[in-house]
């Protein structure tokens, strides 16, 4: 049982196999694929290529081999989320990364997705279940995590995130490291994408 994976008190809310989340936390590389391809990611332009770009700037989700599938994923899961209304997460440790890449249109873009974020949490303030979470991660092992993610996993699990969305590529391989702590799922666009879309029919 997935309830036995979790130590006491933190019971699964979900099955991680099945899983329409409530509240989505966005990790500083998905958060800048958005916001420099979002012309795309909400459905108003074509799928950007590599040479629609100058040499001087290229998103760095464009030069990677999995990029397409990336967007493409990411698209899809904001069209269900036009029905799903999910909560979008943004943390101070995040917007604190973003604003290091000083791209001046990408850390305004991060303070209106900020400002949605404490709506959100003012609306349903986190449960002291997640400050828990938060405390119990601040003072475990986990694994081959780096103290940068695990800052990051740490306000997700404080603001009741049920997803942690990243495009890294090590941190998804510590998801069932994780999930043996709280019941916080990490995942790719890919991945999640693979989760939400048996639900569309349910929407």
């Amino acid at each position: 049982m997935l309830e036995n994976e979790c130590p006491e008190p933190f019971i699964m809310s979900f099955s991680p196999d099945d899983i329409i989340p409530s509240r989505i936390y966005l990790d500083t590389g998905t958060f800048q694929a958005i916001a420099d391809c979002g012309g795309y990611v909400f459905g108003e332009d074509s799928l950007p290529k590599l040479e629609d770009y100058s040499s001087k700037y290229v998103p760095q989700v464009i030069k990677r081999p999995d990029g397409e599938d990336i967007l493409r994923c990411l698209r899809a899961i904001f069209a269900f989320n036009n029905r799903a209304h999910f909560d979008w997460i943004v943390s101070p440790a995040s917007l604190a990364e973003i604003d290091a890449a000083g791209v001046f249109e990408r850390s305004r873009y991060a303070r209106d997705v900020f400002a949605h974020t404490n709506a959100c949490l003012l609306d349903s303030p986190p449960s002291a279940t997640a400050t828990a979470m938060a405390e119990l991660l601040e003072g475990r092992a986990l694994g081959n995590i780096s103290e940068k993610d695990r800052k990051l996993l740490i306000e997700a699990a404080a603001t009741d995130c049920d997803v942690f969305l990243t495009i890294e590529k090590r941190l998804p391989k510590q998801a069932g490291v994780i999930l043996k702590q709280i019941p916080l799922l990490v995942a790719t666009p890919t991945t999640l994408w693979a989760k939400l879309r048996p639900h569309l029919r349910g929407l």
